[in-house]
């Protein structure tokens, strides 16, 4: 009797843990689907009953990856973030780990800007990881803050890549976010420069509704690529509109020793080589 118990319960336990597994992997496929399809909300109940019922499970740090993509799609940072912390924390040496730190980083600079400057530490941590995609990315984030007392901690990240790597575009967008962060540090860090006869290419920008200087760049001329590069997108646009080509606007300068003058709704712009 005694035996034919202890098989019973041998049985069961066995035959559930198949039926759970089953259940989880059910309804981790039928997340993937409605992902797809971007049914975000519909996507996180199916999620949630992976993570909440088998936290042992097989499909259980997936989920957590997933789930945070969902919160983030429907504008749960705070969540989406702590998911993505989860699913690093369980499975931190698996494909999507990297990917879950980008979004983390990203959720962080998000909620900084908002106004959570808690999260400023979760941008700064990833500096120091041996994951060079991860702390690379996390130091151009860091470049665009405003505050630069902030924005100069990614400095030695920067040089690092300025240093190291060979890649020439990741290079440039290196130099671009020490422009962001600090334009009188750019030559520095850079090294010797090809010299272009000593050329300076100086960039002014004038508030529109005070007249005040809000940027005043001089560039040497062999980085002056690199200072258009830098203009936002509005800016850029503006040139655009003024009938001037970026990739030919150096040329246009130099040539003809002439003076780009523009104005876009807040600003006005002010290009020249000297």
């Amino acid at each position: 009797m005694k035996k034919k118990t202890v098989a019973l319960i041998l049985l069961s336990w066995f035959f559930g843990g198949i039926l759970a597994a089953q259940a989880d992997q059910n309804a981790f496929e039928k997340a993937k689907v409605l992902i797809f399809d971007k049914q975000w909300a519909a996507a996180l109940k199916e999620l949630d009953k992976v993570i909440v019922k088998h936290a042992d499970g097989r499909y259980y740090a997936s989920a957590l990856f997933y789930r945070g993509k969902c919160q983030e799609e429907l504008g749960a940072k705070k969540q989406a973030l702590e998911s993505y912390e989860k699913f690093v924390s369980a499975s931190g040496s698996s494909n999507l780990a990297e990917e879950a730190r980008i979004s983390i980083i990203d959720l962080a600079a998000a909620l900084y800007r908002e106004g959570e400057k808690s999260y400023l530490q979760k941008m700064l941590e990833p500096l120091g990881l041996e994951n060079k995609v991860v702390s690379y990315y996390a130091a151009f984030k860091l470049s665009y803050l405003p505050d630069r007392k902030i924005a100069v901690r990614a400095l030695p990240v920067l040089q690092a890549i300025l240093d190291r790597e060979k890649d020439e575009e990741l290079r440039d967008r290196a130099k671009i976010a020490v422009m962001r962060i600090d334009p009188a540090r750019l030559r520095e860090m850079a090294g010797p420069q090809r010299s272009t006869a000593g050329k300076m290419l100086k960039i002014r920008i004038f508030d529109k509704t005070d007249k005040k200087e809000s940027v005043s760049l001089n560039i040497p001329l062999a980085l002056a690529d690199l200072a258009l590069k830098s203009l936002d997108a509005e800016q850029k646009r503006a040139l655009q509109k003024e009938g001037y080509n970026l990739d030919k606007i150096l040329e246009q300068l130099t040539g003809k020793d002439m003076k780009v003058d523009i104005q876009d709704k807040d600003s006005v712009i002010q290009i020249w080589v000297e």
